[in-house]
């Protein structure tokens, strides 16, 4: 599925219920590739970008987090969509992540939202799942590698979009998910896909490792898909959001 504004565009993301929006500038840089896929928004982060403002996220307050670690954290970030408008909206710290080869576009477009950043901190760095304790930060000039761990930090809100689409991302995505996901009764998982007929087992097989993994869907919805996005007119998309078992009843609602 092709993003709906070609290499280089602007998306105008929903702020509110009344209509409200900011526009997100987003470039896709040529030749950026991982695991065979271009770069490219996909359908999945438009929704979930635009879902985030109606979402019941307790975001902390009153708190600095570590400077090398995040409030939100994506996942598979691609061309940064959704932990854009989370940071634009949440004005809360924020790391983008995705395999290396994408990094000089995340962080080109990090940049080119700088206008609407000036609050908060976003950066971008590598995170490959096979390897879901250690996420190495992006530095254009190579000069000063630095790692962080799940000890010294974790996620308060962790964002995924599209990243269901073969048989090992269930168990890779769900690991990483309990490798950064922080242990606070407010802390949120928030996820989007489309239900791809060929994608259906592993969207099910994803649900039962997270409900095994101590975590429980706390808010869910569809959307269908749009036929700018070269998405079949009437798939529908799914996000969820997720959260501890161990919260009370009154903490999850």
């Amino acid at each position: 599925m092709a993003s709906p504004i070609g290499s280089h565009g602007t998306f105008n993301v929903k702020t509110d219920r009344r209509g409200s929006t900011v526009p997100v500038h987003i470039s896709e840089q040529a030749g950026a590739r991982a695991e065979n896929l271009s770069l490219s928004t996909w359908g999945a982060s438009f929704v979930l970008a635009n879902a985030l403002h109606e979402l019941a996220v307790s975001l902390p307050k009153g708190r600095e987090a570590p400077a090398s670690g995040s409030h939100v954290l994506e996942l598979g970030a691609g061309t940064g969509l959704v932990g854009l408008t989370a940071a634009i909206l949440w004005k809360m710290p924020t790391l983008l992540t995705d395999l290396s080869p994408l990094l000089p576009a995340l962080a080109g477009n990090i940049l080119l939202n700088k206008a609407l950043l000036v609050r908060q901190s976003v950066s971008c760095a590598s995170l490959d799942w096979s390897k879901p304790d250690q996420i190495q930060l992006f530095d254009s000039k190579q000069s000063d590698t630095q790692i962080v761990s799940p000890r010294q930090t974790k996620a308060h809100v962790i964002l995924a979009a599209d990243t269901i689409y073969s048989e090992e991302h269930p168990e890779l995505l769900t690991k990483t998910i309990l490798t950064w996901l922080a242990p606070h009764p407010d802390a949120r998982v928030i996820l989007c896909y489309p239900l791809r007929m060929a994608y259906i087992d592993h969207i099910r097989e994803f649900w039962q490792l997270m409900e095994a993994s101590e975590l429980v869907c706390v808010e869910e919805g569809r959307e269908n898909g749009d036929e700018e996005w070269n998405e079949l007119a009437h798939t529908p998309y799914e996000w969820c959001m997720w959260g501890w078992k161990h919260a009370s009843a009154g903490e999850l609602n």
